[in-house]
């Protein structure tokens, strides 16, 4: 079956243009999911596989996070007009699931308690913060450090800065600043930050989310790879305890790169369609 993607823009409400692009039947023709992006990341192939594997039961909708790839960016920064991005884009929608990876999974829980019943569930793929384990939730790092490459033009001293947070071998840097994919990630080295404040938001602030958890009260599906490390699944397992309607499941693959077959699995039964 051939899947048509068709690329789009919207405008959020503080005038900023998100680019998306849109596989399957369209509004009101399937149930829909919305893609939400981790860190460093903007419409994975691994999604429009998925997208494809979901065919046309499902609408899906897949965007760049803002100051990433063709949507635009306005300072200052902040989560709530993240969240106004995929209020944005539900319109195009209507009601739909959120698909959160890594840390874009904690931002799909933060639209969720915003955004009430536009959102129709949340499936949290490899979250990555134990909210249990009583650490800080984001590196210091991740949002002083990578904002002070950025501001002294040395965006790649910024990307340097968030692969040492994560545990990147240095010996692997080298390669990876030789690799055709470094000058993305470059280019998106300012939202390293913005998604160090996505996590601060989990745990810091006045409308922190570990105050919310009884509020998000959609179905959600807390989802890690059956080879994923040891401190990702108890980061699944952590997170799926304190939200009233979660469930936990564990994919095959070997972590982040997951078949987007057991990916578009998870999201059907999300959904509640029929395997």
């Amino acid at each position: 079956m051939t899947i048509t993607t068709v690329d789009a823009l919207t405008t959020s409400a503080d005038g900023t243009r998100i680019a998306f692009d849109l596989t399957g039947p369209g509004r009101g023709l399937a149930p829909a999911v919305v893609v939400v992006d981790g860190v460093l990341a903007h419409r994975m192939p691994v999604t429009l596989a998925v997208a494809s594997v979901l065919g046309d039961r499902v609408t899906t909708l897949r965007y760049d996070r803002r100051g990433r790839g063709g949507s635009g960016d306005t300072r200052p920064y902040s989560v709530d007009r993240e969240v106004d991005d995929i209020a944005a884009l539900l319109e195009v929608t209507g009601p739909a699931a959120l698909v959160g990876i890594s840390t874009g999974g904690f931002l799909a829980l933060r639209a969720a308690a915003d955004l009430g019943s536009c959102v129709t569930g949340v499936l949290c793929y490899e979250p990555g913060y134990d909210v249990a384990g009583g650490e800080p939730p984001a590196d210091p790092r991740m949002i002083a450090g990578v904002e002070a490459c950025v501001e002294a033009g040395d965006p790649g001293s910024a990307v340097e800065l968030f692969l040492d947070v994560v545990g990147m071998p240095c010996a692997l840097v080298p390669r990876m600043r030789a690799s055709a994919s470094w000058p993305d990630l470059e280019a998106m080295a300012a939202t390293i930050a913005y998604d160090g404040r996505v996590l601060a938001a989990v745990a810091l602030g006045r409308r922190a989310l570990m105050g919310r958890w009884d509020g998000i009260d959609q179905p959600v599906v807390v989802a890690h790879g059956a080879a994923s490390a040891a401190q990702v699944a108890a980061s699944a397992r952590s997170l799926a305890a304190v939200l009233p309607a979660a469930r936990r499941v564990t994919l095959p693959g070997h972590g982040t790169d997951v078949p987007p077959e057991a990916m578009a699995e998870a999201v059907a039964g999300l959904l509640g369609l029929s395997p």
